[in-house]
């Protein structure tokens, strides 16, 4: 993908990465958080073209069954890369998550 079909607006690539799978939504906008806005252009290009991939192969490269090199397994590795768990039953991963990040049937 050229850098010119990449999207310059943040709010465009955010709506991209919702995806069916709730941990792939926590990966991608994390890394859309704290990896996109120092990410090349050549790196964000990368990731917009993941964002083109199925949620069963996405998932498949975020967990490691397959893999990809050069630039987009870069992006791959910074979208991965450990951080603070998002998933907690404490906190929840969205300010309208309804749960509030409760487990169902832990209470309030």
């Amino acid at each position: 993908m050229a850098g010119a079909d990449v999207p310059v607006n943040p709010a465009a690539v955010r709506w991209r990465c919702r995806r069916g799978m709730r941990e792939l939504d926590v990966l991608l906008e994390r890394y859309l958080a704290e990896g996109w806005p120092r990410a090349s252009a050549e790196e964000r290009a990368a990731f917009v073209g993941l964002l083109e991939l199925s949620d069963p192969d996405l998932a498949a490269l975020c967990l490691g069954y397959t893999t990809v090199t050069g630039v987009t397994g870069r992006v791959v590795g910074d979208i991965t890369r450990a951080g603070p768990c998002e998933l907690s039953s404490s906190s929840p991963v969205y300010p309208s998550d309804p749960s509030g990040g409760r487990l169902p049937g832990a209470g309030p």
